[in-house]
């Protein structure tokens, strides 16, 4: 069992949606405490759920697709309703209501996003979003540092 979870999801061949997996890899140089794990993948999925159950707090890193370009948003979260369970588009909210559901367990969660400006095909972030991803690793690790981890 972890204490704290990072989950960086989105899709690092569609430029700002990589945004979560560049924050995974400066947090996994910046974070060496073992009671922290950082997961990256395309998206969420169900069995996601098991691991969530096993963490203390999770912190879900993600690129918004609405808002102002390059801002960091944190925003807790709690358990909600997926729109159908026969779906392969899960929220974190989604996911934490599986964890509460299959396993007895919804721990803390933060959403931490930045809103990105380009989505297109590619492997590199905007400038805009680039110049965010210091804050943002700044602020998870804030949030790790809260949770006594670091």
């Amino acid at each position: 069992m972890c204490r704290v979870l990072i989950v960086a999801f989105g899709n690092p061949l569609r430029c700002d949606d990589g945004l979560a997996w560049r924050a995974a890899e400066e947090l996994s140089q910046q974070i060496s405490d073992p009671d922290v794990r950082i997961l990256t993948t395309h998206q969420l999925t169900p069995e996601l759920s098991q691991t969530v159950s096993q963490a203390s707090s999770v912190i879900f890193l993600d690129a918004a697709r609405s808002g102002v370009p390059g801002e960091i948003v944190l925003t807790s979260l709690l358990p909600e309703r997926p729109g159908s369970v026969f779906t392969h588009d899960f929220s974190p909210g989604g996911i934490l209501n599986l964890s509460h559901n299959l396993y007895g367990r919804c721990p803390q969660a933060t959403l931490a996003s930045v809103c990105g400006e380009c989505f297109e095909h590619g492997d590199s972030v905007s400038r805009t979003v680039e110049a965010a991803l210091p804050s943002l690793v700044a602020r998870i690790i804030e949030l790790v540092k809260a949770a006594g981890q670091v």
